[in-house]
């Protein structure tokens, strides 16, 4: 299908988007993508706890109506909420706070179920979540303390294999990844690489005490691994090698294999790896300024942060909106109402 330019209208905006921040995004199928968005404070007065700020679900039909549907769900009392989606057992997206609290929505219902179990050195969540994937079209969430758990249905969660022991200090799986539920690489803390095969966990020599983010399993075979300041790391099993020094402020906050590459992002730009070199993207201004969040799913991808969100179906970018233009449209709007 061919995707719109600029879908969001300047109402929907005001209904959705105005007054909240893109914190996270996801890919359910080529035609639904869903967003985390997250109040805006005055920056004038000390920040507010983030469960006292209010969450927003927002979701966007892409195959519905001339510029597509939008639609959202407020939230309250959640932190750090993630954007998670899930095929099995049922079609939905399985949000995701730091404290494991979950808000599903889809396949007719929309429910805050109960917490993930676990915490107190017990799983399957072990430590607070940090990242959510789909391996096999069930959804996975990896925790601190070394823990990795897939949810099987409604309030139904089981930790992966035995799972490792807890550790001390600078460890723990802020991400992961999977070629399958039976090959499954999962990384955190201080060179903390740990590896999955179905039946037990092994720790990794990693040639590096870096703080790790993001991991990667591409389709060329390699496991990708990000690291502080935009270090890049390349490897599988016990062989790894350091294809990237990084130089930036900011970690690559999401890496995923689209078409020939991966593509990875963080607050500030979008970065393209291939052949095992890493170069900022050369997408024009309107695509790489939608940078911070990525999710790939069903053939698409979708890229959206602070300044909007841009979809690549496989064959081209499209600008799905940009807040900036928008904003500036409402606040147009405004003087010119306040003038009449």
């Amino acid at each position: 299908m061919a995707y719109k330019n600029n879908c969001l209208s300047l109402e929907d905006y005001e209904r959705n988007f105005r007054g909240y921040g893109i914190r996270d995004a996801v890919v359910r199928d080529r035609n639904i993508f869903s967003f985390i968005l997250l109040q805006d404070w005055d920056c004038d007065t000390p920040r507010p706890f983030e469960e006292e700020l209010k969450t927003r679900y927002v979701a966007y039909f892409s195959d519905e109506g001339p510029l597509g549907r939008w639609g959202s769900d407020g939230l309250y009392g959640f932190k750090g909420m993630m954007a998670g989606a899930s095929q099995k057992p049922l079609w939905q997206n399985i949000n995701i706070d730091r404290l494991a609290q979950v808000y599903v929505k889809g396949s007719g219902v929309t429910e805050i179920e109960n917490k993930i179990p676990g915490g107190g050195g017990e799983g399957p969540m072990r430590g607070g979540v940090r990242s959510l994937k789909q391996i096999n079209g069930w959804l996975y969430a990896s925790g601190g303390a070394r823990s990795l758990c897939k949810r099987l249905g409604r309030n139904d969660w089981e930790e992966i294999g035995v799972l490792p022991p807890e550790g001390k200090g600078e460890v723990g799986f802020d991400d992961f990844d999977g070629f399958s539920e039976a090959d499954i690489y999962a990384a955190g803390g201080r060179g903390d690489v740990w590896h999955y095969d179905g039946s037990a966990w092994r720790q990794l020599p990693f040639p590096s005490k870096m703080w790790i983010e993001s991991v990667c399993c591409g389709a060329d075979g390699h496991v990708y691994i990000g690291a502080q300041n935009g270090h890049v790391f390349r490897g599988r099993g016990n062989g790894w090698e350091h294809i990237h020094e990084g130089d930036l402020s900011l970690p690559f906050k999401d890496m995923v294999w689209f078409g020939d590459r991966i593509y990875a992002t963080n607050d500030y730009g979008l970065w393209e790896i291939k052949d095992g070199i890493v170069g900022c993207s050369s997408e024009p201004a309107d695509i790489t300024i939608c940078s911070g969040n990525l999710s790939v799913g069903d053939g698409v991808m979708l890229l959206a942060g602070h300044y909007g969100a841009a979809l690549h179906d496989g064959n081209s970018w499209v600008q799905l909106f940009s807040i900036a233009k928008l904003e500036n449209q409402v606040n147009l709007a405004s003087g010119a109402e306040a003038s009449e």
